[in-house]
């Protein structure tokens, strides 16, 4: 044998003493996908891992938590998206961020074979929120109508007919007659401008319109004065404070009213006390019903690793059995309005004769990309609640309108 034999022979035996020491190579796993969440009232953790199951190996979503605060959670993401990072595969957005994030060609387009899944049978005003320039950006997820809350027999205490709308003069009457408070929810940092938006939307006007630098601002006018009155009459009866996240423990406290969105239902501040729960349609502020409500919508960015693996995801938690049980599991309100159809919802939701009839006049927060300045225009502005008066609406119209235009905070 030669030289150069001898030397192929040993090789073969060493790389067959190799393949015998290490045995057959092992199978890929599910590849891991980052889904980044804010505050949510909803157990998430055990939707992404229904999700898993059902994709049959092929992906294992696990949870990763944005910051609770409203600016802190904005200014996380959009750093992150606009420096590339492929670590975030999916995540939960304020509808109200749409039109900013598409404007900074941040997110991965919506496939064309998804994009009437995701916009079938969704609620008009979350499917317009979720849609910028004709084209849907992410997919609509929770869309939560406010309702009236309250303990046992408060409204009745207060003189309230909760089997006709109440107004919010009703309201505010009938908690300073009985010595009761009225709270306004913030669990997720929109709560102030969600509960503005309704009032002088309630009030006949608008808020703001137009996705531009120079929108048309409602504030400085006859909505926004009636706005301004009850926010005034709230803040000198002494019957609550600034919009809160603690407004669940103020109500197992020391009673009272809250308006809230509907997954307060499944508020951990309110555990103790929800076999006493009551609620009702929201407020009126005339005779047009007009709820806030706030949403969340699931999206994929631009530089996810796998944006057809996270649409998959995505699908899988906007689909049918993921949003009854999102519904029935934490009081969130579905995006998809034949989700109230599903047996489990029908069975298992008793809010459903409240929220189903308010998603049909429900508001989503006005779309623009300049949504986190106005929000911070109006905190400016409208709180806190105490120093509210009739100069407020003019003060606020000129501090909107700055922020838009690009002024400086």
């Amino acid at each position: 044998m030669t030289r150069r034999g001898v030397s192929a022979a040993f090789v073969a035996a060493v790389m067959l003493l190799v393949a015998a020491c290490t045995g057959p190579a092992e199978e890929p796993g599910p590849t891991t996908l980052s889904w980044y969440v804010g505050p949510e009232r909803a157990d998430v953790e055990s939707l992404a891992e229904s999700c898993s199951d059902a994709s049959g190996g092929r992906y294992r979503i696990e949870v990763e938590r944005l910051p609770d605060d409203v600016e802190d959670r904005h200014a996380e993401l959009v750093r992150r998206l606009l420096a590339r990072d492929d670590s975030i595969d999916l995540f939960s957005m304020d509808m109200a961020w749409s039109a900013e994030l598409a404007a900074a060609q941040v997110l991965a387009p919506v496939p064309e074979d998804l994009k009437q899944p995701f916009a079938q049978d969704v609620v008009p005003a979350a499917l317009e929120a979720t849609t910028v320039d004709g084209l849907l950006v992410a997919a609509p997820w929770t869309f939560d109508p406010w309702l009236l809350w309250w303990r046992g027999n408060a409204a009745e205490r207060a003189g309230l007919d909760t089997t006709k709308p109440i107004t919010w003069d009703d309201l505010l009457a009938g908690a300073e007659l009985s010595g009761r408070q009225v709270l306004v929810d913030d669990p997720d940092g929109e709560g102030l401008a969600a509960w503005l938006n309704a009032l002088v939307v309630g009030a006949g006007g608008t808020l703001l319109e137009g996705e531009g630098r120079s929108p048309d601002v409602g504030l400085d006018s006859a909505a926004g004065e009636e706005a301004a009155g009850i926010v005034e009459y709230l803040a000198e009866a002494r019957l609550g404070g600034d919009p809160t996240a603690e407004a669940g423990a103020g109500l197992a406290r020391r009673g009272g009213f809250v308006v809230a969105p509907s997954s307060f239902v499944s508020d951990p501040d309110v555990a103790t006390v929800a076999g006493d729960l009551q609620w009702a349609p929201y407020p009126q502020v005339a005779d047009t019903p007009a709820a806030p409500a706030t949403g969340a919508a699931l999206a994929v960015p631009l530089y996810a690793p796998s944006t057809s693996l996270s649409y998959e995801a995505v699908s899988c938690l906007t689909s049918a059995d993921s949003l009854a049980a999102l519904m029935t599991g934490s009081g969130h309100s579905a995006a998809r309005a034949t989700t109230y159809d599903a047996q489990d919802v029908v069975a298992g939701y008793p809010l459903a004769d409240v929220t189903r009839p308010a998603l049909e006049t429900a508001l989503a927060l006005p779309r623009t990309p300049y949504w986190m300045r106005v929000r911070a225009a109006l905190e400016k502005t409208w709180t806190p609640l105490s120093a509210v008066g009739s100069s407020t609406p003019d003060l606020s119209q000129k501090a909107v309108r700055s922020a838009v235009a690009g002024g400086l905070p």
